[in-house]
């Protein structure tokens, strides 16, 4: 019987081991390929200017490092030279690509260093292979300049029965949100346009684009409402210029819905050359300009109108270098100029009034911020497309608007009682005088007696002696105004006969 049994045991383990398939067979748990991808970080910046990191080693804010792993069972697989792992950009590319950045010329690629030499950079991927390292294996994910999802697939092949086993991770590039406006773009294939019926047959019309951005410079999300206000702002050119997008046009102003950031339209001049302004205003509280801004992100733009081409000589408009401007409000107007050959360049060679800046396009906008009135001459340059340039003296005037009302009656705290003024006894006249802090402040009264008048500098007086007849208390108001508020106060005057004067008159 001993011997019958010892060779039962010593089958078993035979038996069993042809039942696991070998060790090669995905059958065997034991032995099933696994893989596993990890980031370093699920998360990175946007990269605004591209930039492109060194080699291994060094430190980028814009990289995640990614690492792949798979074991079969508990063991990593066995090594192999190149073509272990393939990995794929699933979804996102636009927002990141691959990179090996191990040093070899083969995934490395040639540009202009931009001094007239070339320089090699780390090439970027959608897929790429890898060899396993103790079943392992690293590459990195690099953000471009538009924010979204980086989706990475990693895969093994199980060359046992060619199984194949897939693992994948996200790194999100950006972060914040994606529908809050933080500025506006304007862009047009000329900036210039033929005023309607010009004898040179030059173009009335141009199709624009606006681009809507965010926080992060990201073009901002579809709304699905329009986020977009397009306005021109009345002048001397714009008369008959008309706003035209999805069938519909407006010679004032119109509502436009974004798509990927972009708003659409087309501008029309109407008869008359010059400067054509336009308005861009977008709301950074809902990113929705139907429902009433609440809080407005405005862009200018200039488009020059003109009526022939280089057939006089380039000058700068005089009847447009005179402007008003209001110190503390914004203020937005463009120069002109005639003649020469469009689309012109502007520059100033003096100092604007602080806050003001003139732009390349004409535009002279901004909010001054002066204390005292004052007119501030600059010389101002155009230059044509054929270099001929012209100049004139701009003349801004800015006026400081009056100081806010301060009321002050001396002996009153609160303004909401009527304030006892002094007392004044009858056959004596009646004088008091107000106080009041800001500019070119004027006095009126409200419900006072006939007997009482109020000077320009806020002096109250009865302008004689009181009478019997004046006896008793008056409730009237005093208000103190100028251009920029109002503010009124309750006073009480009472005249009084202590000594009973007027009684003795009346027996």
């Amino acid at each position: 019987m001993k011997k019958l049994f010892k060779p039962f045991i010593l089958l078993a383990p035979l038996v069993l081991a042809a039942c696991g398939g070998g060790g090669g067979s995905g059958g065997d748990t034991q032995l099933q390929y696994s893989i596993k991808l990890n980031a370093s970080k699920t998360s990175v910046p946007v990269n605004l200017n591209s930039a492109l990191p060194g080699f291994v080693g060094d430190y980028y804010p814009y990289m995640s490092t990614l690492y792949v792993q798979a074991n079969e069972g508990g063991s990593p697989i066995p090594d192999k030279a190149d073509n272990a792992f393939g990995c794929n950009v699933t979804s996102g590319l636009d927002s990141g690509s691959l990179y090996y950045l191990d040093g070899k010329d083969e995934h490395t690629v040639e540009v202009d260093d931009g001094k007239g030499g070339k320089m090699k950079v780390p090439g970027s991927y959608r897929s790429i292979t890898l060899g396993s390292n103790s079943g392992g294996a690293s590459f990195h994910v690099i953000s471009k300049d538009i924010a979204g999802d980086v989706v990475v697939v990693c895969s093994v092949t199980d060359p046992r029965d060619n199984k194949v086993y897939a693992s994948s991770v996200t790194v999100k590039v950006g972060g914040g949100s994606t529908a809050t406006p933080a500025g506006v773009t304007f862009a047009a294939k000329t900036n210039y346009l033929g005023a309607r019926n010009n004898v040179n047959n030059i173009p009335n019309q141009v199709a624009v684009e606006v681009t809507v951005r965010n926080d992060a410079n990201q073009p901002i999300t579809n709304a699905g409402k329009p986020n977009l206000q397009v306005a021109i702002i009345p002048n001397g050119t714009s008369s008959g210029a008309r706003l035209m997008a999805n069938g519909q046009n407006s010679g004032g102003s119109m509502q436009v819905s974004t798509a990927n950031g972009i708003g659409q339209f087309s501008v029309a001049s109407g008869p008359a050359t010059g400067a054509l302004l336009l308005q861009l205003t977008v709301d950074r509280f809902d990113n929705d300009v139907s429902n009433g801004i609440q809080d407005a992100i405005t862009q200018y733009a200039v488009i020059q109108v003109i009526d022939d081409i280089a057939t006089s000589a380039l000058a700068v408009d005089a009847t447009q270098l005179t402007m008003n401007a209001i110190s503390g409000e914004a203020f937005a107007q463009a120069v002109v100029a005639t003649g020469g050959v469009a689309p012109y360049t502007w520059s100033a060679t003096s100092t604007l009034p602080p806050g003001l800046t003139l732009s390349p396009s004409g535009l002279i906008s901004g909010t001054p911020k002066v204390s005292k009135a004052a007119d501030y001459n600059a010389v101002v340059t155009v230059k044509d497309a054929n270099g001929v340039t012209a100049t004139g003296t701009l003349v801004i005037k800015v006026t400081v608007p009056d100081a806010p009302v301060a009321f002050s009656i001396n002996g009153c705290s609160s303004s909401a009682a009527k304030c006892p003024l002094p007392t004044q006894e009858v056959g004596s006249s009646y004088l008091y005088a107000f106080s009041a802090t800001g500019d070119n402040v004027t006095w009126s009264l409200i419900g006072g007696p006939s007997w009482l008048t109020v000077s320009p500098t806020g002096v109250i007086s009865s302008g004689r002696l009181l009478t019997c007849t004046e006896v008793g208390e008056y409730n009237f108001q005093v208000i103190a105004k100028n251009a920029t508020s109002s503010v009124t106060r309750e006073v009480r005057v009472t005249i009084t006969d202590s000594t009973e004067s007027c009684k003795a008159e009346e027996k």
